[in-house]
């Protein structure tokens, strides 16, 4: 492209989308080391406050559309009947929550090419879930592969990038949501990983008046995989 030999407006969308692409991809990366970082040392906070999950959701999928495409894979939506209620959290470290869990979607697939994000509220929760079609989770290993450096020991997966990160700091954000991740999976047929989110109470004026700010920022508990 900077030596001016791509003629075709075409050709040059499709160079420029895979550099897209893959500048968004390598910001995720960079994002997650410096996050592990944090949790490390204790200095991960999060900041907090009122807002719509939808937002959330949309805002992710519609930045992982070009490397959706790239890889030729079908994303289903499935949006809730009626509206989320606003809860408090770090919007963006839910958002890179999801975006860990469509990278991994995307890797694991294999030759299947789709993958279902939903969300929605129950028994006074938000969720988000995200399932594939692809090889499988070994039920030994589940448990595991949200420790650090964890990566599946299956010869399926054994050129698939990645620095076993990205699930270990999923559940670090959304324990530090109050939540919990959770994984079904079965060997051949996909797996589908499910955050879920309290619903607490958002801060109205009288509160503001006792102090408690609808905006606050609090330090993140220790990564559960820190102490020997």
């Amino acid at each position: 492209l900077r030596l001016g030999k791509v003629n075709a407006l075409e050709k040059a969308r499709e160079y420029g989308e895979y550099i897209e692409g893959e500048s968004y991809r390598l910001s995720r990366l960079i994002d997650n080391i410096l996050d592990f970082s944090r949790i490390e040392t204790r200095m991960k906070s999060y900041q907090f406050t009122s807002a719509d999950v939808s937002v959330v959701v949309e805002s992710v999928i519609k930045s992982f559309e070009i490397r959706i495409k790239q890889c030729g894979i079908h994303l289903n939506i499935h949006r809730p009947a009626v509206p989320l209620p606003a809860i408090r959290i770090d919007s963006d470290a839910i958002g890179q929550a999801l975006n860990n869990l469509l990278d991994n979607a995307v890797k694991y697939s294999k030759d299947s090419k789709e993958i279902s994000v939903r969300f929605g509220q129950k028994d006074g929760n938000v969720w988000i879930s995200v399932q594939d079609q692809g090889i499988g989770i070994p039920s030994k290993e589940r448990k595991k592969i949200f420790e650090r450096f964890h990566r599946i020991s299956t010869g399926l997966v054994h050129d698939i990038k990645g620095n076993g990160l990205g699930l270990s700091i999923v559940r670090h954000i959304v324990e530090a949501h109050g939540g919990r991740v959770t994984v079904d999976s079965e060997m051949g047929k996909g797996s589908t990983f499910t955050i879920i989110l309290p619903v607490l109470p958002v801060a109205t004026e009288d509160s503001k008046k006792e102090g408690l700010t609808e905006s606050e920022s609090i330090e993140s508990p220790p990564h559960p995989e820190i102490s020997n």
